[in-house]
């Protein structure tokens, strides 16, 4: 990252801080010690998650208490996961519930996922006959309290087409699982931003959205999340001992499909004997290898290249509407190294880096202004980052680093595409980069969830919609290209 571009950011980061501290409207509660949270497991001869204690450090409880009066109170609180931050209500109180749609300006028929801080919690939310199957309790012994949700059976289900199910799971980040325990409320939680916006991973992009926002009681500052997307969420209903059933990935997130495989055939004692779907389709991997790679690349079998139908009434969040878009354009660049080249690729169709790039800047073209400023979403070292940072002719390029793994590209992704809109101003431009490139990356684990949210940033639909489909040029209204990384 070059000397100008450390500087620019951080004057954002010192602006923003000074703004938090100063001239906000939502109270900001700063929780520095909330690592210092003990939570003790159920010493019952019960699940160890049934009961568990939290001791709580004396600098945090009063901003708790402030907290959960807001919650007691129909008002919302903006609150750290591990995933992402989340705007908050008592998922037993329909007006707090309905302020989080007003606040977000959330279509209505986008659900919300339930958090528990324990398993009596999510006992009391179920239907009185309700037992956790074998899959279910072996998936919350390997994965909670952590980023999955699971559908269960709600107890007094509104008639169909509505869903007969709530998302419900348990976050990691102990401050939020204090504030549950301490305020005995399960809370409804969406991601904190206004529908359609990058999600927030840290409490600043938060406030910087939701300022000020009526209903928001306050804002509870827990650090940056440790993982960067949504949860995963599962639909294991239909899951049947002895084989036969199915699991539904319905959202990639936090964990991998593999993960998920990987308990099942535990609990199925085989491979195979339950099928597994991602969206409504069957999930198999399969493995190819890139003519001009020694790279072996996995990619998902379901065919990408069409969108699944979604039932009017989704039962979980983010598989009807668009989703993590900044205010600026965003491109998906596939480079060569992991993608392969598609078979509808024509000589006139832009492949190389700089013919990709001179393609993107006639994209965004538009006004007055000289040269276009372009942040770059890349991989420490990767191939394209090398070819692509060196045509600095064609436009001011911004760097902004994924890491060099899928997980820190998770943990990354949104951060780096709200700090590149809004990065101040260098002499004689207006401040944020007028397009977002964003390297992609093979669905492995994460890669699975990072690319899902890159394809619905460039308005694709996610990882069903066409984020890897291969019709070469211009994918999705000229946001997608295929790059040669051996060309320049």
């Amino acid at each position: 990252m070059s000397a100008t571009v450390r500087k620019l950011l951080t004057r954002t980061l010192l602006r923003t801080r000074s703004f938090a501290m100063s001239s906000n409207i939502t109270p900001i509660y700063q929780c520095q010690d909330w690592p210092a949270i003990e939570i003790t497991h159920s010493s019952s001869s019960g699940h160890p998650l049934d009961s568990p204690h939290f001791s709580i450090p004396p600098s945090i409880l009063p901003h708790l208490e402030e907290a959960s009066k807001h919650l007691h109170s129909h008002k919302t609180v903006a609150v750290p996961t591990e995933t992402v931050y989340g705007l908050a209500a008592s998922s037993l109180d329909p007006e707090a519930c309905k302020m989080i749609y007003k606040i977000k300006n959330r279509p209505s028929d986008n659900p919300l996922i339930i958090h528990v801080s324990s398993l009596n919690m999510l006992r009391r939310l179920l239907p009185p006959a309700y037992n956790f199957s074998p899959l279910y309790l072996a998936l919350i012994n390997a994965f909670w309290p952590g980023p999955l949700s699971l559908l269960f059976p709600s107890p007094s289900p509104p008639p169909p087409p509505a869903p007969q199910t709530n998302a419900i799971r348990m976050p990691s980040h102990p401050l939020t699982l204090a504030l549950i325990a301490h305020s005995n409320l399960p809370l409804s939680a969406p991601s904190a931003n206004s529908s359609g916006r990058p999600s927030p991973t840290k409490a600043q992009h938060v406030l910087n959205d939701l300022d000020g926002a009526d209903g928001l009681g306050c804002i509870i500052d827990g650090g940056d999340c440790e993982v960067g997307v949504e949860s995963t969420v599962v639909n294991g209903l239909e899951w049947k001992e002895g084989g036969g059933g199915k699991v539904d990935i319905l959202r990639p997130g936090g964990l991998g499909v593999e993960q998920i495989k990987k308990i099942v055939d535990e609990v199925d004692g085989g491979e195979g004997k339950t099928e597994i779907f991602l969206l409504g389709k069957p999930w198999k991997r399969a493995s190819f290898k890139h003519s001009s790679s020694t790279d072996s690349v996995k990619q998902n079998d379901v065919n990408l290249s069409t969108t699944p139908k979604v039932n009017l009434s989704p039962s979980t969040p983010g598989m009807k509407y668009r989703h993590y878009s900044p205010r600026v354009p965003v491109f998906l660049l596939k480079p060569s190294n992991v993608f392969p080249r598609p078979p509808t690729l024509t000589s006139q169709s832009p492949s190389s880096t700089s013919a990709v790039l001179r393609q993107i800047v006639s994209n965004i073209s538009s006004g007055s202004k000289p040269k276009k400023r372009i942040g770059v979403l890349h991989f420490e070292g990767s191939p394209l980052s090398k070819q692509l940072l060196l045509h600095t002719d064609e436009a001011e390029l911004i760097p902004v680093s994924l890491g060099n793994s899928a997980a820190s590209a998770a943990h990354r992704l949104f951060a780096g595409m709200l700090s590149l809109e809004s990065i101040p101003s260098t002499e004689g431009q207006p401040s944020g980069v007028d397009a977002i490139v964003i390297e992609g990356c093979s669905d492995d684990g994460l890669g699975l969830a990072v690319m899902e949210r890159v394809g619905k940033a460039v308005g694709g639909g996610g990882v069903l919609g066409d984020v890897a489909a291969d019709d070469g040029k211009v994918i999705s209204g000229g946001n997608k290209f295929w790059v040669d990384v051996n060309s320049i």
